[in-house]
């Protein structure tokens, strides 16, 4: 008797556990369908990654932040995020790239490349501040497209960034990526030449 009225008493919990198990299933259909996809092709769309399920800005991130996904999945993940420009995506991208900006890693390094160019699509008002971090990685491909993000701003600020950065940067590859940039903005690539003031003349003292 006594085994029943416990067993009844959890009856009404029956439907609660199906669905949380029908949602939990199809977030794990879902994020197949997006790694498989992604495993297989190299720059998808937006309409391709909203036919693989109901929220793949959700899914990518995920998939972003897996380290036990393939790293060339993650970082094409990465990637599609630029077709979702929400705030919780935005702060995503933004926290990815202050916590890998200096990483050695080549998984790592590749997904915040993939990060800077994303981040600079969405033309994010803070977003300078940020993708300028990524020049002080060792990794000349990380600040190549450092350079591309902020070009992609057309930002006021990312134009003082990208010329601060040609000032002391030594790599060619890098230099040429900022010079483009600032052309692609309307920017000289050189700074004018400061006026040399002109020499006080010290008055000549007349004899008695």
């Amino acid at each position: 008797m006594t085994l029943a009225i416990t067993l009844l008493s959890c009856l009404p919990c029956l439907p609660c556990l199906v669905v949380a198990s029908a949602d939990a299933g199809r977030a794990t259909t879902e994020r197949s369908r997006f790694e498989a996809y992604l495993g297989d092709h190299d720059v998808p769309t937006a309409a391709e990654l909203r036919a693989l399920g109901k929220a793949p800005d959700k899914t990518l991130m995920a998939l972003s932040s897996d380290p036990h996904a393939e790293g060339l999945v993650r970082a094409r993940a990465t990637a599609g995020l630029r077709f979702f420009p929400t705030p919780e995506v935005q702060t995503f991208l933004g926290k990815l790239i202050q916590k890998n900006a200096k990483a050695t890693d080549a998984t790592d390094r590749l997904i915040v490349r993939r990060a800077a160019l994303a981040l600079g699509w969405m033309v994010v008002a803070d977003a300078p501040d940020t993708l300028a971090l990524l020049f002080d990685n060792d990794d000349v491909e990380v600040r190549v497209d450092a350079a591309i993000g902020l070009g992609l701003t057309r930002s006021e600020s990312a134009t003082g960034y990208l010329r601060r950065r040609l000032a002391v940067e030594s790599a060619p590859r890098v230099r040429e990526q900022i010079e483009r940039q600032l052309r692609a903005m309307g920017q000289p690539t050189t700074q004018p030449e400061k006026a040399t003031p002109p020499k006080k003349e010290t008055p000549m003292r007349s004899g008695w």
